[in-house]
């Protein structure tokens, strides 16, 4: 991965690794882990983040060791590239323990091949990829591992990571529901150590979720409801459910049969999601409810990982279809050994159960695809033992208690079955596809070259789609925005997307209520398209260099990807333009 990213060849990563930048450049100016106010965000109301300091907290804690050595900014572009490496190591600690636990004779043979066969979400963790999803996934791996552990500490460790990955972000909430379904599931049935297990992990969910609302929110905000970041909702229902795992066993104690104890255990569990939802009954809409239904149409609903495999409308004929193909087949294939008594073992039952999960996220809602790989790469190490001749040496490295020999196609068969309904469903029900939004075409020039120096008139405040507006955020020295593509930013999401709507009558007045002094969208250096001047008559005009006459373009380089407009500032005078243009030149 430090290859690849030395040759200029992202691996992965999206916007909200630029807004992450920001964040971490912000909490290490200012110092307050409280105030998750971004200043360079102004729509103009503030944009305030959703994610809480702790995921900042590795970032910055590196780059300030650095910051005395190497100067603010390189300390914090080396913690971009170094923190998610760091952070890759005891993840793979953590999916060795996994291969480990699964029997493979050799799990130094074992883990590479497991590792070629979910490399997508270990990219997760290739340099500059600062989003929280690579704390997450290592947090879920340790969680595994843990589970598979017998003793009531690793118990009573796992409440306490529970409750630190949720507080990071509820996106993993059903995989540590099914966590607690485990710990549940050996009390009910009597288990050895069942009940020390589920008291320990209880009491460790309930004291971190209490400890981690004390150090992420501020006091002033104990009553505050945000279903969209850790607050009152999220502690209420972590605390309910610790507080019910540590007391209903020491209440039943010994006393009934499985079927008493899972009957008392669901009252608990249901009498506590009927508090939260009179509570907090806003927060049934999930995290985006809040969002206008403009910005939902025409953005959110756009986005690919926000779809269910179902409305993805290039699926069949996609390239990614084969590895979907494997993937489908790695992450049933430890639900097929499952079914068969003698190759059932907990640590295979617990993988069944997490890639079974993993699968049905991923199919429902793409953003968990990534996750999948995780799972499917063991399952795949499976079947590919399967088919190899008895006299192999690499068949005899992935050698198992699990017999898979006879059962080769029992593996693959309901993956390639899962495949093949997946495309029937798509070849016979065509996913609708809406018309592209304006400011989304005007967009389309994503690229990861911003030259970090600019000369912006001081109080530059940028109107530009939400992609652009990240580029520019994410500058040590460069101009506020309007807007950026994250949900808190909504606002401006649906002022810049109104401002180029072909159905806008007034998109000066747009630009007046965003306060903006500049307009900034891709540059169309192309011959003057008929089509493009047809559907969005005023963004192709913008992107073509032809500004109505209360805009004035400013001087660019003729490789940028970028036309800039000068407006007007606040008090009524005329905005400078940029001292320099863009260029396709790196950040440091």
């Amino acid at each position: 991965m430090t290859v690849l990213w030395s040759l200029d060849f992202r691996l992965n990563g999206d916007a909200d690794d630029l807004l992450k930048l920001h964040e971490v450049r912000t909490l290490l100016e200012t110092g307050n882990i409280f105030d998750r106010t971004l200043p360079g965000i102004v729509q103009p109301e503030p944009y305030v983040s959703h994610w809480p300091w702790i995921v900042d907290l590795p970032y910055a804690a590196f780059a300030r060791l650095l910051a005395p050595f190497a100067g603010f900014e390189p300390a914090l572009m080396l913690a971009s590239f170094a923190v998610p490496l760091l952070l890759l190591a005891p993840a793979l600690y953590f999916y060795n323990r996994l291969v480990i636990a699964t029997g493979f004779a050799y799990p130094a043979v074992a883990l590479p091949l497991a590792l070629i066969f979910a490399v997508r979400t270990f990219f997760e963790y290739a340099p500059g990829r600062i989003d929280y999803h690579n704390l997450q996934i290592l947090l879920l791996l340790a969680a595994l591992v843990l589970m598979m552990s017998p003793n009531r500490l690793s118990a009573f460790v796992n409440g306490l990571l529970a409750a630190l990955a949720i507080a990071v972000s509820a996106e993993f909430a059903p995989f540590y529901a099914l966590v607690m379904a485990v710990y549940a599931f050996d009390w009910i049935l009597g288990r050895e150590g069942g009940e020390d297990r589920i008291v320990g992990f209880g009491l460790a969910l309930a004291i971190g979720a209490v400890g981690l609302y004390a150090a992420i929110v501020p006091p002033s905000a104990y009553a505050a409801v945000r279903c969209d970041t850790y607050s009152a909702p999220h502690v209420t229902a972590l605390a309910a459910a610790g507080l019910s795992f540590a007391v209903v066993p020491l209440l039943v104690g010994r006393r009934g049969g499985w079927a008493t104890r899972a009957a008392i255990l669901l009252v608990f569990a249901a009498a506590s999601l009927a508090a939260l939802v009179m509570l907090f009954p806003q927060c049934l809409a999930g995290p985006y409810g809040s969002l206008d239904a403009y910005v939902r149409d025409n953005m959110l609903n756009r986005i690919l990982q926000e779809l269910s495999l179902f409305r993805r409308p290039d699926f069949v004929l996609s390239a990614s279809f084969p590895s979907m193909v494997l993937l489908f087949v790695g992450a049933l294939a430890p639900v097929v050994i499952c079914l068969d008594p003698h190759g059932r073992s907990r640590p295979l039952v617990i993988l069944a159960l997490f890639s079974l999960l993993a699968l049905v996220l991923a199919i429902d809602y793409l953003r968990y695809f990534r996750y999948l790989p995780v799972f499917s790469g063991i399952g795949l190490i499976f079947v590919l033992a399967s088919f190899l001749p008895r006299d192999a040496r690499l068949a005899r490295y992935l050698e198992s208690p699990v017999p898979v020999a006879s059962r080769r196609y029992a593996l693959i068969v309901p993956g390639l079955v899962l495949s093949g309904a997946m495309a029937l469903y798509h070849l016979s029900v065509r996913a609708s596809q809406a018309a592209i939004p304006a400011a989304e075409f005007a967009d389309s020039c994503y690229f990861s070259h911003f030259d970090p120096q600019r000369g912006w008139p001081a109080g530059a405040v940028v109107l530009a789609p939400p992609l652009i507006g990240s580029h520019f955020v994410a500058l040590a020295e460069g101009p506020k925005v309007v807007t950026i593509p994250n949900h808190p930013s909504a606002k401006g999401i649906e002022r810049s997307y109104r401002f180029l709507d072909p159905s806008t009558a007034d998109p000066r007045a747009i630009l007046d209520a965003s306060k903006a002094t500049h307009v900034a969208i891709c540059a169309w250096r192309d011959p003057p398209s008929p089509h493009l001047e047809a559907a969005y008559p005023f963004a192709a005009a913008l992107m073509e260099g032809h500004p109505p006459a209360w805009l004035r373009e400013c001087p660019t380089d003729a490789s940028s990807p970028l036309r800039i407009y000068s407006y007007r500032n606040t008090d009524g005078s005329e905005a400078g333009c940029p001292a320099s243009t863009l260029s396709a030149q790196a950040l440091p």
